[in-house]
């Protein structure tokens, strides 16, 4: 089996952390995908990534800081990982399937549901795989708890409350996420919730939202390290109510400037009992109560026999697990790994990736639903949003700066 030869464009945050996510499936699954190439517009990115690409993978990938040189022949090519701001999603995407390369894109798929619809269509129209990078749906923990809702140790649910409550002050990450021509941080970072909802729950039809602005200055490190201040124009906090396809209703809450008390809870609440879980990527367990009864981590592997994560999940962290204990750093690697195991295996077996870009542009049509819902001051469906019916807040974003 020749391995896939790939492209990793954007050497920043992400782009590093995908290279980690390369070395972990080289670890577990040699041979998978070659790095042949990296691309970064700043050298001194791509040269770092370069170097810790040696030690992890045994050999240098060339270096580009041109697109156009990387895939112009120079070095053969297969696909492209793209870690770049999601502004830049839907023209890069759109001109690296039409030289015939399959994409990985990171999420969000687009900063606006009409940019995502273009390069969903160039994909089709080229023939190429277009996957979304989404890892929080692989938490094996968010595996166990599909496995629980699907065989009905709850019962029907009927309501979901998705919690996350985050510090204020600084800057997220990076300072481009505070930014509304970015898409902003309510889309950059809760579309994972988007994502593991309609995973655990089906489609979303419908939300009611109010969004605010709470903190428009932010200062302090970059993942660089470098000491910025950005002035905030985009919200970060959000609270919606959901309706679902099946009738089940929801309450979701992102807020992302608090100066005081953090939180992060999901509760699905269900006629027979209550599936809780406390933090995607933390290992910590799935609480499943019914009445005063607690299932324990061994009754609940009892009651689900056909429950088992796949092949490359299975190597990465184990079989049947129930909760997990492993540094941040090394929970990241291990589920991008098996993301870009996926969209590899999709590509060379000419198969839908787990997160293709429809399913990625319904989780920007959800966050898109619930801004939208909140300028309007009335209920969305994440339907209208997909049709492009609705869009004054997506107009916002295009003509921000």
């Amino acid at each position: 089996m020749e391995p896939l030869k790939l492209l990793l464009v954007g050497c920043g945050m992400m782009g590093a952390r995908h290279l980690r996510g390369l070395g972990e499936l080289e670890r577990v699954a040699p041979g998978t995908v070659r790095l042949a190439a990296l691309c970064d517009v700043r050298r001194e990115y791509a040269e770092k990534v370069a170097a810790e690409a040696s030690e992890l993978l045994g050999y240098v990938p060339q270096v580009f800081t041109d697109l156009e040189e990387a895939i112009g022949g120079k070095v053969a090519l297969d696909a492209v990982d793209l870690v770049t701001d999601p502004r830049s999603h839907d023209e890069l995407v759109v001109r690296l399937v039409q030289a015939g390369l399959h994409v990985l894109c990171e999420k969000p798929l687009a900063v606006t549901v009409a940019r995502g619809q273009r390069m969903i269509e160039a994909a089709a129209e080229a023939g190429r795989v277009l996957a979304v990078a989404e890892n929080n749906r692989r938490d094996p923990m968010n595996r166990l708890a599909k496995a629980c809702l699907e065989a009905g140790l709850i019962g029907t649910p009927h309501l979901a409350i998705q919690t996350q409550i985050s510090a204020g002050g600084g800057i997220l990450a990076t300072a481009w996420r505070h930014r509304l021509a970015m898409g902003g941080i309510l889309l950059d970072v809760p579309i994972h919730s988007g994502y593991a909802l309609e995973m655990l729950l089906g489609p979303l039809e419908s939300v009611v939202a109010q969004a605010q602005l709470v903190q428009s200055q932010r200062s302090g490190k970059e993942f660089d390290g470098k000491e910025v201040e950005v002035v905030a124009d985009a919200p970060d906090c959000l609270c919606a109510l959901l309706q679902f396809a099946s009738g089940t209703q929801g309450h979701w809450l992102s807020h992302y400037a608090s100066a005081g008390e953090t939180a992060y809870r999901r509760l699905i609440l269900g006629s027979e009992g209550t599936l809780g879980q406390s933090g995607d990527r933390s290992g910590r367990p799935v609480v499943l109560k019914r009445g005063r009864e607690e299932l324990t981590p061994e009754a609940l592997l009892a009651v689900l026999p056909d429950y088992q994560l796949n092949a490359i999940e299975t190597k990465l962290f184990g079989e049947r697990p129930t909760s997990y204990t492993l540094e941040g750093p090394v929970t990241d690697r291990k589920l991008l790994a098996a993301e870009i195991h996926d969209f590899a295996e999709a590509v060379r077996l000419g198969r839908a990736p787990e997160v293709d870009g429809a399913t990625g542009l319904r989780a920007v049509a959800i966050l898109h639903a619930m801004l939208e819902s909140s300028l309007a001051s009335r209920r969305v469906t994440v339907a209208e949003v997909l049709s492009g019916q609705t869009h004054a807040y997506q107009d916002r974003v295009e003509a921000a700066q």
